[in-house]
């Protein structure tokens, strides 16, 4: 128990030091770039300042690897002045008169109450997620496969055996920024703190522009849709908590035009997100269009764009001076091949389309917020539902795969809110109307209602809880024990480790290379792909997997059992170590 409260406040204790360097940087920019606000909206330059900062300390690492830089002295070069900047920020702060939580409580209603005990208890099993051992498919695939390169390296490299070695990974970066100061597991520290972030810029933004009923409604949406995100290093929280922030940004220019840091900040952390997933090429257009109707002054129009390529033009243009493709391999049919081919690129959107599927019910009433007035109604509701229109019919004729619209949940848990506030009400008044005498039954059954609500949600948390406090692995004995029951052919990936061969490919562990050895290849798209090779009987594939420099092979024997069934396979390949369904094997 104890070893294990140890490890989270070591972790938690590095994040805050990364969290206080972000806001630093963040809020000491947009103090310069837009003057002070009133005090309500505090808070939302708070969260807005901490995303932005965490997107400058992603640029920095970022020049850092293009350097050939990335060190632990280097990183901590960057992150130490922004936590001194935040510190000496946090001083000079004035004190704002803020009620106490009892006051709080006191004053809210029982609807509001229960919003917010159902709000902490969404939150309570996030912080303990973060804390597992690296799981996840795509994490282990190739998130934390790059990231580790990076920080065996110390710089950038196109690591061509791992899948999209030219994608754009601004994020991943991040992630081995983490990985160089701490361990493997900063990185879901990094996600779940811009899932927290988000959360936080979601509720503010719902309170400034429709209440405090609307912004708790909207983040009860929020988290209930992306709760299960926050225990990997994936990086589609932290598009979304970019995006939003962008499109908070760029709605705060549009309110005060003359304040071009909001414009500035905000297509900087549009910059962040391109930079970080191709799905994010596809705001340019609405933002062009917002930005055109506006204003077509020459030099707000270099600010946005010298902003937004900062974060981002290297990995364009990277791709496109080595590949001649600066979408690679997604542009492959219009530029070109490189490491991809035609089969490749078919059989990754046949993947996409198998995976194809609709995002929660609890979205959709933001279909119906512009046919009522009241949605409409809400400051900044008319540009956030064209927004959602395009990207929901962008979403629908591209990927139609539901966490690829996760950028959008914000506004879309916002406007969903919106519908669902409006039928309570209405339905509320209509009761009200022709049950009089029930009104004073509907309040005083409130606090039970709202009690039902959470002991409702309570049981599932508490599991949450449990699960995720059983993955904290705060020893190597306890990791290892872990990773053998959650990833399969653990041991023999670290048998291999310990008794390294010279280049290793693999068979069906693809979802496992990060606990490979580097530089273990074997894949269904790119060079290596399981295709070539499947086919051929046991002397040609030994001599195949030879001239690729190869001298062992694992296969996953429970997903190819072809492979080793074969007459004369023996022959060609010996057994060095087998536990389970993978086997190591040397090519003779």
């Amino acid at each position: 128990m104890m070893d294990k409260i140890a490890y989270a406040a070591l972790h938690y204790l590095t994040l805050l030091i990364f969290l206080l360097s972000s806001w630093g940087y963040g809020h000491f920019l947009m103090r310069r770039l837009a003057p002070a606000s009133p005090s309500p909206d505090t808070p939302v330059l708070h969260a807005y300042s901490a995303i932005l900062g965490t997107g400058i300390l992603i640029c920095f690492v970022q020049w850092l690897a293009i350097a050939g830089q990335l060190r632990l002295a280097a990183v901590i070069g960057i992150v130490a002045p922004g936590a001194l900047i935040g510190w000496l920020q946090i001083y000079a702060l004035r004190p704002f008169a803020w009620p106490s939580w009892g006051q709080r409580w006191r004053a809210a209603g029982w609807p509001l109450r229960g919003a917010g005990l159902i709000i902490a208890l969404l939150l309570l099993p996030t912080l303990i997620a973060p804390l597992a051992p690296p799981l996840a498919w795509d994490e282990v695939m190739y998130h934390l496969p790059h990231a580790e390169q990076w920080v065996l390296n110390g710089k950038l490299t196109v690591n061509t055996w791992l899948r999209y070695p030219w994608f754009p990974y601004n994020i991943d970066l991040l992630f081995a920024g983490g990985m160089l100061v701490y361990d493997d597991v900063m990185p879901h520290m990094f996600n779940a703190l811009a899932g927290w972030l988000a959360t936080l810029l979601l509720y503010q933004t719902g309170k400034r522009h429709g209440g405090v009923g609307l912004a708790c409604l909207a983040t009860i949406i929020f988290l209930l849709l992306t709760r299960w995100d926050y225990d990997s290093a994936m990086i589609d929280l932290s598009v979304t908590a970019f995006m939003f922030a962008g499109c908070v940004g760029f709605l705060r220019w549009m309110e005060q035009p003359d304040r071009l840091g909001w414009l500035a900040s905000a297509a900087f952390l549009f910059g962040i997100a391109v930079g970080a997933k191709y799905q994010s090429l596809t705001v340019l257009l609405p933002l062009a269009i917002a930005l055109l109707l506006r204003t077509r002054k020459p030099g707000v129009w270099l600010l946005a764009s010298v902003s937004l390529l900062l974060p981002c033009v290297y990995w364009y243009a990277r791709n496109y001076l080595m590949t001649g493709d600066p979408f690679a391999p997604i542009g492959g049919k219009l530029f070109g091949f490189t490491d991809w081919n035609l089969a490749d690129y078919s059989d990754q959107f046949a993947d996409l389309k198998a995976q194809a599927n609709w995002p929660s019910i609890l979205l959709w009433p933001a279909l119906l917020a512009p046919f009522i007035a009241s949605a409409r109604q809400i400051p900044g509701a008319r540009p956030a539902m064209l927004l959602s229109a395009y990207a929901m019919v962008v979403w629908y004729l591209t990927s139609h795969y539901a966490r690829y619209l996760m950028p959008y949940f914000p506004i879309l848990a916002l406007l969903s809110a919106a519908v669902c506030r409006y039928w309570f009400m209405t339905g509320l008044e209509k009761i009200v109307q022709r049950l009089p005498a029930k009104a004073g039954l509907l309040h005083r059954a409130q606090a039970p209602l709202m009690l039902l609500a959470v002991l409702a949600l309570a049981p599932n948390v508490v599991k949450k809880w449990t699960e995720n406090w059983a993955l904290i692995a705060p020893t190597p004995e306890a990791r290892a024990a872990i990773l053998e029951s959650r990833i399969t052919g653990y041991p023999v990936l670290a048998y291999l480790r310990q008794h390294p061969m010279r280049q290793t490919y693999q068979f069906g562990l693809e979802g496992a290379l990060y606990y490979a050895p580097p530089g273990t290849s074997g894949d269904h798209f790119g060079p290596g792909r399981y295709r070539d090779f499947l086919a051929l009987a046991p002397a040609a594939l030994a001599t195949a997997l030879r001239e690729r420099g190869n001298d062992s092979m694992l296969v996953n024997i429970g997903r190819w059992p072809a492979i080793t069934a074969q007459a004369d396979f023996d022959k060609s390949f010996a057994l060095v170590y087998q536990q389970g369904p993978v086997a190591l094997y040397r090519i003779l």
